[in-house]
């Protein structure tokens, strides 16, 4: 496959293969080629299964010549995160224990994707049980970011946004509960976009459980492309039809541009490359103004979401494990006052243990904060707010998360902290795109969060289409070209 056919848009393959002028088969067969070529040094695919996608496509490309009914993703080859159960490959979500789980049938996500005639042919790697925001396993290995090979591509959708970038898939299926599709889309320049809570199925994902039947707090399942349009192709497929956008162009967006913050401040090149953000839009004619939501801070946001991201992971460990981290809160909290912890690691582990009254407790209060932060969008379209405080940094497997630290611009931050920023359209389940708006001075790139109230995935979708006119979008990974 040339460089310029695989780094073509899913919209304009889809019209190929259903005019006939490209058949699917030819396609899955020039992005296998192109993993067995490239993906040697990235490591993002871990799983193909080649002989069952191309009797599919096969039976796709006779569909076309028979003029039968075509779904809207019509064979179209594309690989999926190894979190998704898939039928009739194994899904280990990076773990030992589930190296031979061979599910029964697909996710209902993946099902949605395959009904509309799309063919799952690779599976992608990511942190064990979906767990860090790197992304290695002990079966698989570590998988590299395409710009710079000594730096993660952020996790937990790790390989799934390699693949992208490396132009193995035109889509990909990811899952988010601590910025899993909006921070590897940040460190790899593609785009990435968090639905609303609860408009896609995450049933047949790991973590939870195997057969689990619970929609699991916090997190969503949602698509990542290389360009906006066929983002919103995906999320269409995926769950049920939502309110158009506000706009249809750039120019009416009222934007709140919320980049500074003394509880997380941003590496420099992140600050330089918002502001530029902010001089493109204004000078394109839009009202851009500078400043923080209404409501709680940040720092606030950030303490509640992990006060609820301690319960719902912790729901995943046994009782005595549980208690003791319920045990270890209130020490956590005295030894913050005294000694440089990471921010609000008490509230990670008092969630952990804590009882169905105080779940219900922390739920009130989340939702409280919301109802005062949704007041925003009565004055702002959308919010725009970095995925993170950095750009991609280097492996380090070294420790345990909670013990990890990175040194920016020679200041010691704790790791924890790149969870900061993705914390607020978490906890209150708002619908957020993350979308590329360039390279570093260091040849990096670097990407924008795009929030939006709940429901409006379409406004966050389109704006980062719209964005795209002024700023460009996906650039192909120099070691690609």
């Amino acid at each position: 496959m040339s460089t310029d056919n695989a780094y073509r848009s899913a919209t304009e393959l889809l019209a190929d293969i259903a005019a006939g002028r490209l058949s699917s088969r030819a396609l899955l067969d020039s992005y296998i080629a192109r993993i067995e070529s490239f993906d040697p040094a990235l490591n993002s695919v871990v799983t193909l299964n080649v002989a069952e996608a191309r009797l599919k496509a096969d039976l796709a490309d006779t569909a076309v010549r028979n003029g039968l009914p075509l779904g809207p993703l019509h064979g179209l080859p594309m690989t999926i995160k190894d979190t998704f159960e898939v039928l009739g490959m194994p899904c280990t979500a990076g773990a030992p224990q589930l190296r031979e789980h061979r599910p029964r049938r697909s996710a209902a996500a993946v099902k949605r994707l395959e009904d509309a005639g799309a063919i799952v042919f690779g599976k992608t790697n990511v942190p064990m049980m979906a767990g860090d925001i790197q992304t290695y396993n002990s079966l698989f290995g570590t998988t590299h970011n395409p710009w710079n090979l000594a730096l993660t591509p952020g996790g937990s959708s790790g390989g799934a946004a390699v693949a992208l970038a490396a132009g193995f898939t035109p889509l990909e299926l990811g899952s988010d509960i601590g910025g899993s599709i909006r921070i590897p889309a940040h460190f790899t320049g593609v785009y990435g976009h968090k639905p609303t809570y609860g408009i896609v199925s995450q049933r047949g994902h790991i973590p939870g459980a195997p057969g689990e039947l619970a929609e699991g707090h916090l997190n969503v399942v949602g698509p990542l492309a290389r360009n906006a349009i066929d983002l919103q192709l995906m999320l269409d497929v995926l769950a049920a039809p939502l309110p158009a956008p506000r706009h249809a162009s750039l120019k009416p967006f009222r934007v709140l541009l919320w980049t500074e913050d003394v509880d997380c401040p941003l590496d420099s090149t992140l600050t330089a490359a918002y502001q530029h953000v902010r001089l493109r839009l204004e000078a394109a004619g839009v009202e851009v103004v500078q400043g923080a939501p209404e409501g709680p801070s940040l720092e606030r946001l950030f303490a509640v979401y992990l006060l609820q991201l301690g319960a719902q992971l912790g729901a995943l460990l046994p009782p005595v494990k549980r208690r003791l981290m319920n045990l270890v809160a209130p020490l956590l909290r005295a030894l913050g006052k005294v000694m440089d912890l990471p921010r609000h690691a008490d509230q990670f582990y008092q969630g952990s243990g804590m009882s169905h009254a105080a779940w219900l407790k922390a739920q009130e209060q989340g939702l409280q904060m919301r109802e005062a932060f949704l007041k925003t969008f009565d004055s702002f379209d959308v919010i725009l707010a970095p995925p993170t405080f950095t750009t991609a940094f280097a492996h380090d497997h070294s420790k345990a998360i909670s013990l990890r630290t990175l040194h920016v611009e020679g200041r010691k931050r704790h790791y924890a902290d790149l969870y900061q920023w993705i914390a607020p359209a978490t906890l209150m389940g708002l619908p957020s795109t993350c979308a590329p708006i360039g390279l570093t001075a260091q040849g990096l790139p670097l990407g924008i969060q795009i929030i939006g109230a709940p429901f409006e995935d379409r406004t966050t979708i389109k704006f980062a289409e719209c964005l795209a006119q002024v700023l460009g979008g996906f650039q192909v990974p120099l070691t690609l070209r």
